[in-house]
């Protein structure tokens, strides 16, 4: 069975390239929207293991839907992406999908 991630940036160009990366992958199905609305129809409506926010979307606007995910579907992997190539991508949803948290920049330490 397919991993079905949700892909939800305001920037459409980038949201076609993931898609187009995601569902090269045989084991990833993408569904792909700017809107907060069809995101949430999407998810309402499908089993959907991962969501991946893109840029775009404003800090308050991720933390609403951050907290509608965690109260209605809390088994939904939330992932933030904004950059990096196909293999950050891969690590991400990868290691989301097997409950490896990933490294905040404010948990990043640099030592010069």
């Amino acid at each position: 069975m397919q991993v079905q991630i949700a892909v939800y940036g305001k920037n459409k160009e980038i949201v076609d390239t993931l898609e187009r990366v995601i569902n090269k992958n045989e084991n990833w199905k993408a569904f792909c929207t700017c809107s907060q609305e069809e995101l949430k129809g999407y998810v309402s409506t499908n089993n959907v293991q991962i969501i991946l926010y893109s840029s775009g979307i404003g800090a308050s606007e991720v933390e609403k839907m951050e907290e509608w995910i965690s109260t209605y579907f809390p088994t939904i992997k939330q992932i933030h992406h904004y950059g990096g190539g196909s293999g950050l991508l891969k690590c991400e949803i990868d290691g989301a999908l097997t409950g490896i948290k990933p490294i905040s920049k404010a948990k990043i330490n640099v030592i010069l």
